[in-house]
């Protein structure tokens, strides 16, 4: 494989069976993919026309759910990506040519209110971070999007008072909830195709009791805005709706950015209480975007073609890490990253792997959303029916990072129930070791747009 990469798909069908939404046949396929050296692995398979797909685990293997006769494209990272027609075969032969170095990303056209909505949502996002972080504690891992898309289709169901407090807490007074859903269609949609080398995968759901008469335009703006799937089939006696939006990110790092799997070495990473923990560093020594002042260090590691960076947040040593979360605000993140300057850095980062099972009707309601989770909440505009409210908001999240990338993924479910950055020498490297807590983000550079927010008290792999 010097210039090219040939991948062996191999096609089992498991079963067929009609769709109630669309009627159409479907099939299951599982498969493994390979090159003729061995097992690939991060590879991007995505039914042609639609956002759904899948990534295959670290041994190559995946299962996927596709239409007769759909088209797939496959995605490698640094290969453009490649459509074959699955048809009646078993066996797929596909040839994907490596071609020109990566072009960076294009930024997203936004329109000013568009991007005053991106702004809003990662004030909101700061803000739930402290609620998050004080009631979690150390080592959490937060996706503000993914509770905010949740929150937003929920927001369309939404009335009255409930509407009203929402409106404030989320910061959305001048906005129209088209200009809201539009937006999150609008980000939903370019997310998906902004890097062809990170794999994102979307996922809104709605499931309902087929005892709640929900509201066809409830219904018909979650699917045309939130490219949301809807099934009614909920089969609980309590759960009268669910509401939920998953986000799966897998990037690696730019070319250039990556660490040397050599380098990294067991060092002493100093914890809050001042323990110290032998604990896996990455080493490199690289120009990065890097920001300093006299309470904290950034600097950014980017991702694939640019479209996406993680920023890491390290505290001076006079101020730790809960500190920190409380002085950063939006004003302050913002001042950060139109900062940043080129700068050659001796970077240590540790490995670490987070999972997070977050409870979130605490920190929602400390910022003011309150009414939905009582009975006299209002959701008329799901449903009329005498009670509807919240009765739970939660956030399952994970995030491994390594020398080659980051993986990371939010799961945020809506359960309803009811009756019916200095100057330095350019020749000497300015020092980021991260070994001690520190804040990092995953955002997406050109709108700004934060997906994940996490703290690292103490890294575990």
């Amino acid at each position: 494989m010097n210039n090219f990469l040939k991948t062996a798909i191999c096609l089992l069908l498991i079963g067929c069976y009609t769709t109630a939404v669309s009627g159409q046949t479907t099939r299951t396929i599982t498969g493994i993919v390979r090159d003729d050296s061995g097992v690939l692995f991060g590879v991007s398979i995505i039914v042609k026309g639609t956002a759904k797909g899948c990534n295959t685990d670290i041994n190559g293997k995946y299962s996927i759910e596709v239409p007769e006769n759909a088209t797939l494209r496959f995605s490698y990272l640094g290969f453009p990506s490649k459509e074959v027609a699955v048809e009646g075969r078993q066996v797929i032969d596909v040839v994907m040519d490596k071609g020109e170095t990566l072009e960076p990303a294009m930024p997203i056209d936004m329109t000013t209110k568009q991007n005053n909505k991106a702004n809003v949502d990662n004030i909101f996002a700061f803000k739930m971070f402290k609620e998050i972080s004080k009631q979690q504690g150390e080592n959490t891992f937060f996706s503000p999007f993914s509770l905010n898309m949740a929150l937003g289709m929920l927001y369309n169901g939404s009335s009255g008072n409930t509407r009203d407090e929402m409106t404030k807490t989320l910061g959305i007074n001048d906005f129209t909830k088209t200009e809201i859903n539009e937006y999150y269609k609008k980000i939903y949609q370019e997310l998906l195709e902004i890097d062809p080398t990170t794999n994102i995968t979307i996922n809104n759901s709605i499931m309902h009791n087929n005892n709640l008469p929900v509201k066809s335009s409830f219904i018909e703006t979650s699917k045309n805005y939130f490219i949301a799937n809807v099934a009614g089939d909920l089969q609980s006696d309590k759960t009268a709706i669910y509401l939920s939006n998953y986000i799966y990110f897998k990037g690696k790092w730019q070319n250039g950015n990556t660490f040397d799997d050599e380098k990294t070495k067991l060092e002493d990473f100093t914890k809050t209480n001042k323990q110290k923990k032998k604990v896996n560093l990455m080493d490199q020594t690289t120009f990065l975007s890097y920001y300093d002042d006299e309470n904290l260090q950034c600097v950014e590691l980017q991702y694939g073609n640019n479209a996406f960076s993680m920023i890491a947040i390290l505290p001076q040593e006079k101020m730790n890490i809960n500190q920190l979360i409380e002085y950063l605000t939006f004003e302050k993140w913002q001042n950060i990253v139109s900062n940043m300057k080129g700068q050659k850095v001796w970077l240590k980062l540790p490995r670490f792997k987070i999972e997070c099972k977050l409870p979130l009707n605490q920190p929602v309601k400390n910022l003011g959303m309150n009414k939905m989770f009582f009975p006299s909440g209002d959701f008329t505009n799901i449903a009329n029916v005498p009670v509807l409210y919240v009765e739970d908001i939660e956030q399952k999240t994970f995030v491994e990072v390594n020398e080659k990338g980051t993986e990371a993924s939010s799961l945020t479910e809506i359960v309803m129930v009811g009756y019916g950055r200095k100057q330095t020498k350019p020749d000497e490297p300015v020092r980021f070791f991260a070994d001690r807590p520190f804040l990092f983000l995953i955002m997406e550079k050109s709108s700004g747009v934060i997906l994940f927010i996490g703290r690292l008290d103490e890294p575990f792999e």
